[in-house]
């Protein structure tokens, strides 16, 4: 009982504080990239809600075949034009980018990694 008081106390203590709870995150969609256009790629992708924000996440096994100015993009069916929403940081390994507010997920069923500087697919991964 002694501990349940405590935790309590702690709890109520971090709300006047101005600390929200812990929240879940929840995968929305996921898929495995797999490279297109002769560049190779793999791992895990993640479309992920963290509270509030929806993020894409490259999980630990991902790695693609450098390439100039990497770009994160949606597609359905192929990669939709326009879409591109954030520079890849890294070519390997765990990475977060937030997908912008308003951003209809429901519209798309693929993950793109593009290649801006020539206009040309680098990875896909079909999200299910």
């Amino acid at each position: 009982m002694k501990q349940f008081v405590v935790a309590a106390m702690a709890v109520a203590a971090a709300a006047a504080l101005g600390f929200a709870p812990a929240h879940a995150t929840e995968v929305l969609r996921s898929g495995t990239l797999t490279g297109v256009s002769g560049h190779r790629s793999s791992g895990g992708v993640e479309i992920v809600k963290d509270g509030e924000v929806v993020k894409v996440v490259l999980k630990a096994d991902f790695k693609l075949q450098e390439a100039p100015a990497a770009r994160l993009a949606w597609g359905k069916d192929g990669y939709a034009r326009g879409t591109i929403f954030a520079k890849l940081s890294k070519f390997t390994g765990v990475q977060e980018y937030i997908v912008p507010a308003g951003t209809d997920l429901a519209r798309f069923n693929e993950f793109w990694l593009w290649c801006e500087r020539f206009d040309v697919g680098l990875a896909v991964a079909k999200l299910n």
